[in-house]
């Protein structure tokens, strides 16, 4: 599995709101040591997010969260799927995800990002809200591009009627016709 960094890990780390109260972990009283976390997103769970690209998916997520003295080492394992629009046909495509990412979060005297997979949060919190992590780290993991896979002919399984649409479109006969339009704006002088 590749690694992935977050987008923005500082944005809602420590934030508690509405439905992201099932994605926070309480480290303040937890003993030094290794603790697991299971979470599970549904569609609600991306729907809370403005412009999402994902709008029905269902990811579970392990977080494996190492408290140490002064700091926090968090190991996220996602897997699941997510249902994205194929850029292709454009009918509904269901990925099928996997991923895997780390965060350290140091504890210190105010919020600060030393980099993309190091934070710092104030001594003084002892909570962790992952929801925006999970969002994030869930996105990123989904493909630049997203088609329909060819059957086992190797045909492809996109819709067939935008399929013969695009086909169309591309062997059609190119116009001369030109649009007015542009031939008036040769004739403007611009110097």
């Amino acid at each position: 599995m590749d690694k992935f960094l977050p987008l923005s890990p500082l944005k809602k780390l420590v934030k508690m709101t509405g439905r992201s109260r099932d994605y926070v972990i309480e480290f303040g009283s937890l003993p030094l040591g290794e603790h697991e976390f299971e979470f599970e997103t549904d569609d609600s769970f991306f729907q809370q997010f403005e412009n999402s690209i994902i709008q029905h998916g269902s990811v579970d997520v392990l977080v494996v969260l190492e408290k140490k003295s002064n700091m926090l080492l968090l190991d996220f394992t996602l897997e699941g799927s997510v249902m994205v629009t194929c850029d292709r046909c454009l009918d509904d495509l269901e990925l099928h995800l996997q991923g895997y990412s780390e965060l350290i979060v140091k504890l210190g005297e105010a919020a600060a990002e030393e980099s993309e997979d190091v934070i710092v949060i104030p001594s003084t919190e002892h909570r962790l809200d992952l929801a925006q992590l999970i969002y994030e780290y869930t996105s990123i993991i989904i493909p630049m591009r997203n088609v329909h896979p060819d059957d086992e002919n190797g045909v492809s399984t996109c819709n067939p009627e935008i399929l013969r649409d695009i086909e169309r479109h591309q062997h059609a006969e190119p116009t001369d016709e030109t649009d007015p339009r542009w031939e008036m704006l040769k004739k403007i002088n611009l110097n």
